[in-house]
């Protein structure tokens, strides 16, 4: 061990060189790593948490479809189930606390007392609420995130039994938990079963954002829990076939459903990773090979004083052990600096609330195994070359030493892994990044200059009735509307990106003999002003006006999808069409409080298609009503979207319409003020963030590919200095001489780059599914990326070989 840092101080540039390429493939491969292992395989910090299992409603006739649970399916499965431990219930909303400062809207997570013994992790002040608590008439409780109890409450120890206001509503809090407790994303907790005699709660209709999470017991499977829960629901849809007819359930483990959409783009990145890792080994070994060459004598003067080939290869494993754990701890710095810079690039609310990333225990153990997995990757090919020679061959030779014949072909070999590894990224990086352009190209279908969406929710306390909630949006629209800078504002239930809410829609004189038969579309009701302020096209008829309002014929303005898919035959315009379902098919629940029958409404106008759920999603059918018109129910009032559209820079009027709102209510929260640019380029950010990394790692791939070629064609000309002589005093000229060895070399390259394009092939195919409006064998891609490499090697090859070309035959002939 003492001779290998002695060797590390006697050549210094080799040390920096194999430190910094060992650095590159370490650090990406750790810093990747990490996120898997946060997002992956240990995301949540519950008791048992990677056999926590996440249960949701679906429909038996379409497979692989979801829907939240209601709480009376909920109730009747807790009841009945004996294959699972605490199934648990979980719905998520937001709440209003007010009574300091500035009120502020919380993640609200109402779940059933059985989530705490589920979970397993215990408060870290006072306690969590009991199953006592979790039912109608109790005294209201909550638990606060410690996030929560430290940004509105100064992390003060004495919240304990302090009320607090959420809603309008006094809770008594009883707890707070640790900081990585996240469940739901909450910022607080409440019982499910205070809200269980709402009408939203009673129903079997009415999906909220609720779920279920539980947990096998010991010895059975997520396939057997699967099987009962099905079994229990096939027989509440026997005593409730009206709701519950064709409903059944999904098990799958929390971790799939919650991480399952990053698992596809983290192992793409984790398999690119591992490409360069291979790139900077073979780079590596080719270094040692050189150096390795260089000690021939040195080995034979070894073997000859009785080393056996074993210990020679010992010797060169020991002697590169240093290098390699200064690699990995370079590496390893490089992938905690690089961190932040990650997570910078990761999509917004796309990693689970619970995760942590960071250095921890198993990166560590991770980033040692991968150090020394490089230790054998590059020096096997040199310990083994080096303990090959023949002792009496290599005692021959002179001071100087050479590869020979077979180590030249090794060099060759890993050039042309190098090569096949570089290609094989750059065609991924390649056919994202051409994918990622046609996204970023798509039309969303209404104008996105200056326009900005407030998400606004009313508190039920306060707005309890739907003419409550339509007179504070009507205020706030008329309000805004006044502001300098606004050109058009407008009230809306749905939005592009934001919300959106769904019914069937029937047309008059059309049979329908069974719900199945009916489809869905988006709907929104919307204020006068929503078409304009939205930027939206009208293609037929007309808009809103002032005469649309309560007491007069209902009206509806369809998107083209929805004229095509439910009126394609005949003009659309003065049909008449109904959101809900026709008197004989309506099921107990189906109907909104206060509602008797769904109305029928004439089609006034078409309006063109948005594209709802982003640029990869096609436009959905939509329907719009005016907001006088529209269903009376208060619930669904009670959250709107304002749509301010400006005439210079939106986020300028933000001040100002905050302003507004608390002028109306002092109450009331605004949601997140966002532009709708910032949006739409939120839905790109999984995309963006899989492109940049796979383009940053292609790129590294790319360099290093041109060094490794640069440096075995450097060593060959090196080598075959002699003979470079001997030919240009035969008369070869200097263009000979750079023919010859550019040849020589992007032969090997242009093997490399064959067995590239064949893994490229093979890699494509899985990449289907990340690829929009481009063919996974795209010849555009290829021919570039083939390009790209060729230029780089060509360029890596044509600088020794330049140098080949200037050697005097008389110097190269003296040397030898």
């Amino acid at each position: 061990m003492r001779l290998a840092f002695r060797q590390l101080g006697k050549n210094p540039s080799f040390t920096l060189t194999v430190t910094l390429v060992l650095a590159l493939g370490i650090g990406a491969t750790t810093a990747i790593f990490s996120v898997i292992h946060a997002v992956l395989i240990n995301p949540f910090p519950y008791h048992e948490g990677n056999k926590l299992l996440f249960v949701g409603s679906n429909r038996t006739d379409q497979p692989g479809s979801q829907m939240p649970v209601t709480y009376p399916d909920y109730l009747d499965w807790r009841a009945s189930a004996k294959t699972v431990e605490h199934l648990a219930f979980a719905a998520g909303n937001s709440a209003t606390l007010t009574g300091i400062a500035e009120p502020v809207s919380l993640r609200n997570a109402a779940i059933s007392a059985n989530t705490w013994p589920l979970l397993g992790i215990a408060p870290e002040l006072g306690r969590v609420f009991t199953e006592a608590e979790d039912h109608v008439g109790a005294e209201a409780v909550v638990v606060l995130s410690h996030a929560t109890w430290q940004t509105h409450f100064n992390g003060d120890p004495a919240i304990l039994n302090r009320p607090i206001t959420l809603d309008g509503r006094l809770y008594t809090v009883v707890g707070v938990m640790p900081p990585r407790f996240k469940f739901w994303a909450g910022d607080c907790w409440t019982p499910v079963d205070l809200q269980a005699d709402t009408d939203q709660m009673r129903s079997r209709i009415m999906r909220m954002d609720s779920w279920v999470v539980t947990r096998a017991k010991p010895g059975l499977t997520p396939e057997e829990v699967r099987t009962e829960l099905n079994h229990l629901a096939a027989q509440i849809a026997l005593a409730h076939p009206d709701t519950n007819k064709g409903v059944g359930v999904e098990v799958r483990h929390l971790s799939a459903s919650v991480s399952g959409p990053l698992r596809g783009p983290l192992m793409l990145l984790l398999s690119a990773v591992a490409m360069v890792l291979l790139i900077a080994c073979a780079n590596v070994a080719n270094l040692f090979l050189a150096r390795t060459s260089a000690r021939q004598r040195e080995f034979a003067v070894r073997a000859a004083l009785g080393a056996s080939r074993g210990q020679l290869i010992r010797q060169t494993l020991v002697e590169s052990l240093p290098l390699a754990l200064l690699g990995g701890a370079a590496g390893l710095g490089l992938a905690a600096f690089g961190l932040d810079a990650l997570l910078a690039l990761l999509p917004r609310d796309a990693v689970p609330a619970e995760s942590v990333i960071r250095i921890n225990g198993p990166v560590l153990l991770f980033s040692l195994v991968v150090t020394l997995g490089t230790l054998l990757l590059f020096t096997l090919f040199p310990a083994l070359e080096g303990s090959r020679a023949a002792l009496s061959h290599s005692l021959q030779e002179g001071a100087r030493g050479t590869a020979g014949v077979r180590t030249g072909r090794v060099r060759a070999g890993l050039i042309i892994a190098e090569v096949c590894l570089s290609l094989m990224l750059l065609a991924t990086a390649g056919l994202l990044l051409r994918s990622f352009a046609r996204i970023h190209a798509v039309d969303l279908g209404f104008n996105r200059e200056n326009l900005l969406l407030i998400p606004v929710q009313l508190s039920e306390s306060r707005y309890g009735g739907s003419e409550q909630a339509t007179t504070f949006f009507e205020n706030a629209v008329e309000r805004i509307g006044t502001l300098p800078g606004v050109t058009a504002v407008a009230a809306s239930t749905g939005a592009p990106f934001a919300n959106v809410n769904g019914m069937p829609l029937v047309v008059e004189g059309r049979t329908y003999t069974d719900v199945n038969q009916l489809d869905g579309v988006i709907f929104s009701l919307v204020t006068r002003d929503y078409f304009r302020a939205q930027g939206l096209t009208l293609r037929r008829g007309r808009i809103f006006d002032d005469n649309d309002r309560a007491g007069t014929q209902p009206v509806i303005v369809l998107n083209e999808a929805a004229v095509k898919k439910f009126l394609s035959e005949g003009d659309p315009l003065g049909q008449r069409v109904m959101l809900g379902a026709p008197d004989h098919l309506i099921t107990p629940g189906m109907l909104p409080p206060g509602m008797d029958k769904f109305q029928w409404a004439t089609v006034v106008g078409v309006v063109q298609d948005v594209r709802y759920f982003g640029q990869q999603n096609d436009a959905p059918p939509a329907a719009y009503l005016p907001v006088r018109q529209g269903f009376d129910y208060a619930q669904l009032r009670r959250f709107m979207l304002l749509v301010v559209r400006t005439s210079d820079r939106p986020t300028d009027v933000i001040p100002a319409l905050r302003s507004v709102v608390k002028s109306l209510d002092s109450d009331l929260p605004l949601g997140r003020i966002a532009t709708a640019d910032l949006l739409a380029g939120e839905l790109l950010q999984g995309t963006r963030f899989n492109t940049i990394l796979l383009g940053l790692f292609a790129g590294v791939a790319l360099v290093l590919a041109a060094v490794g070629i640069y440096g075995v064609v450097s060593w060959n000309v090196t080598q075959r200095t002699k003979e470079i002589g001997i030919r240009q005093a035969l008369g070869a000229d200097r263009a000979g001489v750079l023919r010859l060895v550019i040849g020589q070399s992007m032969r090997i390259v242009g093997a490399g780059i064959l067995l590239g394009l064949v893994g490229s092939f093979a890699l494509a195919h899985f990449l289907r599914s990340q690829l929009f409006q481009i063919q996974a064998f795209d010849p555009v891609t290829f021919l570039g990326v083939v390009g790209l490499l060729s230029a780089a090697a060509l360029l890596a090859c044509w600088l020794p070989a330049r140098r080949a070309a200037k050697v005097d035959p008389v110097v190269a002939l003296r040397s030898e």
